[in-house]
């Protein structure tokens, strides 16, 4: 492949991705680069690729709010729970997370409905 057929091809591809972040769905995207002078098989897979890899960030962006939700309302809810048993054992008071409780499960929420809004 030629160094300006490589060209050509990433400008398609930066086109179609640019349509795609938007909001395009694929059957306008694939219009729009058949208008542009692309073939319909070559217009279905330039955005089939994309979507697998939009689809594939996504997925990734989703896993990490799980992750850091998770970690976040486990972190919150051990330290309630640790403080609130030695303030039971010994007396005293207790440190209640809410802001890591709250933060964490909705950043958990978040990511679980990204992550399946994607099926």
């Amino acid at each position: 492949m030629e160094v300006t057929e490589q060209h050509s091809v990433e400008q398609v591809y930066e086109y179609a991705a640019k349509l795609m972040a938007q909001g395009k769905t694929d059957e306008v995207i694939q219009a729009e680069l058949i208008d542009q002078g692309l073939d319909s098989e070559s217009a279905t897979i330039v955005t089939q690729n994309l979507r697998d890899q939009f689809q594939h960030l996504h997925r990734e962006e989703a896993k990490k709010n799980m992750l850091h939700g998770g970690l976040w309302l486990l972190g919150g809810c051990a330290v309630t729970g640790i403080t609130f048993a030695l303030a039971s054992a010994g007396g005293g008071g207790y440190i209640m997370t809410w802001g890591a409780i709250i933060f964490g499960g909705f950043q958990l929420l978040k990511g679980i409905y990204q992550y399946y809004r994607l099926s």
